[in-house]
């Protein structure tokens, strides 16, 4: 099985890059994913790959926690071809992608969007392979059956990947949720989905060991765990720049707090809805480079 990748400019991570050539070597799997053709919002997401790796040199190698990940090899293996006037031959790529990665890799892959909508075939690539637990952070559900005439829209990625044979309704948490369609509340109602909104977190007595008891729930009952990070599960006053903000949301700090907590390994992860262009300060960007730290440093403990 042989997969292309557009190779157009690689990061250096802190001088923790592997050649893709060695991609079984690799401890992290990184693509990009420049697509946002379905996107409802403000447009700029498919800058955010490369703005990434124009930054990932500064990357930081010990963890808030002090994890350091200087033995880690990550092996970014370049950009998924993306079709922006065909959506269901980018779909097709990003699916092919990561059946490709799957097959050649066991180390975690980490997506980086692009809009919501990639992450359905990301999790139908996943769904191959076996039963899949999906975690959400989101200030939206993501559960709408059509948006923007299409049944493929960034707002209507998680309600497409319940439809996966692979993927049972109670297996998905939704965290951080606080834009609320009169549908999707109908949909998270009659599916019993698991529902952690921002507003629940903040009631809560110990949020944080709410989301690890849910997770591990969820993580028990499946064969992989697959995490998607909407940046605008963030408060805009932490990430700006992104197509859909809503305000009320979490801190960066308590995001990271969630990602340190995951009890379990996970086998895909992507972080998406990050626009360069809508990012004055350049604050959301150098956000998700901090989120990679933290997720590597997960990667790592979870490899013991």
């Amino acid at each position: 099985m042989s997969f292309q990748y557009k190779r157009d400019y690689y990061g250096t991570y802190a001088d923790l890059a592997i050649n893709p050539e060695n991609l079984k070597e690799a401890d992290v799997v990184i693509q990009g994913v420049p697509f946002e053709s379905a996107t409802s919002g403000k447009k700029g997401t498919s800058f955010a790959i490369n703005s990434l790796r124009q930054i990932c040199g500064d990357l930081l190698l010990i963890s808030r926690r002090g994890v350091s990940i200087t033995d880690m090899k990550i092996c970014d293996v370049g950009n998924v071809p993306v079709f922006p006037l065909d959506a269901e031959a980018t779909r097709d790529s990003v699916e092919n992608s990561i059946k490709y990665l799957l097959s050649k890799s066991s180390a975690p892959i980490i997506t980086i969007g692009g809009d919501h909508s990639i992450t359905y075939p990301e999790i139908k690539g996943l769904s191959s392979l076996g039963t899949v637990g999906i975690i959400w952070f989101d200030a939206h559900r993501d559960l709408l059956d059509y948006m923007l005439s299409s049944r493929y829209s960034h707002g209507s990625a998680l309600r497409r990947s319940i439809e996966l044979n692979a993927v049972d309704p109670k297996n998905i948490l939704l965290i951080g949720t606080r834009f609320m369609e009169p549908e999707e509340q109908l949909f998270v109602e009659t599916h019993n989905i698991n529902e952690l909104s921002q507003p629940m977190l903040e009631d809560a007595e110990n949020p944080r060991e709410l989301v690890k008891e849910k997770i591990k729930e969820i993580s028990n009952n499946v064969d992989y765990l697959f995490i998607s990070i909407d940046i605008d599960c963030l408060d805009p006053a932490h990430a700006p720049g992104t197509g859909t903000p809503v305000g009320g949301g979490m801190t960066t700090s308590q995001l990271m707090n969630y990602i340190w907590d995951i009890p379990a390994p996970f086998r895909a992860l992507d972080i998406v809805e990050a626009s360069p262009p809508l990012d004055v300060s350049g604050i959301t960007i150098k956000v998700v480079l901090a989120l990679l730290t933290e997720i590597i440093a997960k990667i790592k403990l979870h490899k013991k």
